[in-house]
């Protein structure tokens, strides 16, 4: 399925993904992690491999903010570490883990089948890594990035494209150790390190903003929910966006550390348009970012909340919800009727957790209220999926069925109470 000709595909914009990097904070970043790379190359055993682990993991976990803004249809010069987002936190480690099966899997291959068999998994999964990059950046979940038919899902609608995609990140990857053996000769020797530190962080940028951008490209086909849809990209290249602008200006004002000129600026924005999602959110994560605002984040967070979920933008709405557990891990929804759609948002989003915290006390908390049968359900199908406990889902199950025996949700317990005998029996046939 082809992607929506409003925008330009990633082979035409090859060049801007190159000049990216060279923009203020990204060249800064990539700058810092060049000096921490030079210091690297400074000091002694052990502290040097210590350093060196960090300007590994500092421009992954940069790269993988970059990706992650970029898809969402942030093309502008935006700062990359003021927006939300889980933004790598931990992906890089989830990203070591996955090169670790990787290379399992191919030391076994290589075990039962000789080096061929072990070559032939190498370049497939080198096909996949990208793939598994870009899932791990929209999902935040390891398991989810690994899982095949996942993996197929996005290769497959973005098409022979995606091959082209993984040529390119082929070469670029190993751009960056090519151009330092050209620079060596005629740079210092004092400055090698910080200088290889300074390319790889450059084409590690490059290289995600390129994935970035492919997500961003093929989002409507790959159900990539996005900030800056192709509509307003295509409007932007043609006239003054007054949107794009106060990105622009609230960029400004945020280099130079005029945080409360940026907040006042996007609290002008939304006292325009109040209910428009996108002026909510740009000055939610503002707060979010600016040290001392908590409190006006919860204060906005809270209020915005109850539209949010009005207006089904629930994926939205439990970032918005994490955002507040952050400073107050006791908040839960004053109305019940926002309860079940955002456990289902969490669970949807395979945050079970999240999905648990919020049901846990439903009944107490909101006595006979028409959502109780559904949340039940909902709680059964988390201590099957998540915690792996059919004992306690059973008696969840039997409880819902008893009380609410003329409710939709009685129905389906029964069914999946079915589906669980059919699973016990068959495991106990393979058993014998």
């Amino acid at each position: 399925m082809p992607p929506s000709p409003a925008i330009q595909p990633y082979w035409r914009r090859f060049g801007s993904f190159f000049l990216y990097p060279l923009s203020l904070e990204p060249l800064l970043a990539c700058l810092g992690i060049g000096a921490l790379a030079g210091l690297a190359g400074g000091v002694f055993f052990p502290a040097n491999l210590v350093l060196q682990l960090v300007v590994l993991v500092a421009t992954l976990r940069y790269g993988y903010k970059v990706l992650e803004l970029t898809a969402r249809g942030h093309l502008d010069e935006a700062p990359v570490l003021l927006h939300g987002g889980h933004g790598g936190k931990y992906l890089p480690y989830k990203q070591f883990v996955v090169i670790a099966i990787g290379l399992s899997l191919s030391a076994y291959a290589a075990s039962i089948g000789g080096g061929h068999l072990a070559m032939v998994l190498l370049v497939l999964l080198g096909l996949l890594l990208p793939a598994n990059t870009m899932l791990l950046a929209l999902t935040n979940d390891l398991g989810e990035s690994i899982t095949p038919p996942r993996l197929w899902a996005l290769i497959h609608r973005i098409g022979m494209p995606y091959l082209g995609l993984c040529a390119c990140l082929l070469l670029l990857s190993s751009s960056s150790a090519v151009l330092l053996g050209w620079l060596v000769p005629v740079v210092p020797s004092a400055f090698v390190g910080a200088l290889g530190g300074f390319l790889g962080a450059y084409f590690t940028v490059v290289m995600f903003r390129l994935m970035g951008y492919a997500l961003y490209q093929y989002h409507d086909v790959l159900g990539v929910a996005v900030d800056v849809g192709f509509e307003r990209q295509t409007a932007a290249a043609v006239r003054t966006d007054p949107a794009t602008q106060r990105t622009a200006e609230t960029a400004t004002l945020i280099r130079e550390g005029r945080f409360a000129d940026a907040i006042a600026l996007a609290r002008s924005e939304l006292a325009e348009r109040p209910g428009d999602t996108t002026a909510n959110l740009r000055l939610h994560r503002l707060l979010c970012a600016v040290p001392g605002e908590e409190r006006t984040m919860l204060a906005h967070a809270t209020e915005w909340l109850p539209a949010l979920l009005r207006g089904g933008r629930e994926r939205v709405a439990i970032d918005v919800v994490e955002a507040i557990w952050r400073h107050e891990p006791d908040y839960s929804p004053a109305l019940g009727f926002f309860v079940l759609p955002l456990a289902q948002a969490f669970f949807d989003a395979r945050r079970y957790d999240a999905a648990a915290r919020l049901i846990k006390g439903f009944d107490r908390r909101f006595p006979g209220h028409a959502d109780t049968p559904a949340v039940y359900l909902l709680g059964a199908r988390l201590l099957i999926e998540h915690r792996r406990d059919e004992t306690q889902a059973r008696r969840v199950l039997a409880a819902l069925r008893e009380h609410y025996p003329e409710s939709a949700a009685a129905a389906e317990a029964a069914r999946l109470g079915e589906l669980l005998d059919r699973l016990a029996a068959a495991n106990a046939a393979g058993a014998c």
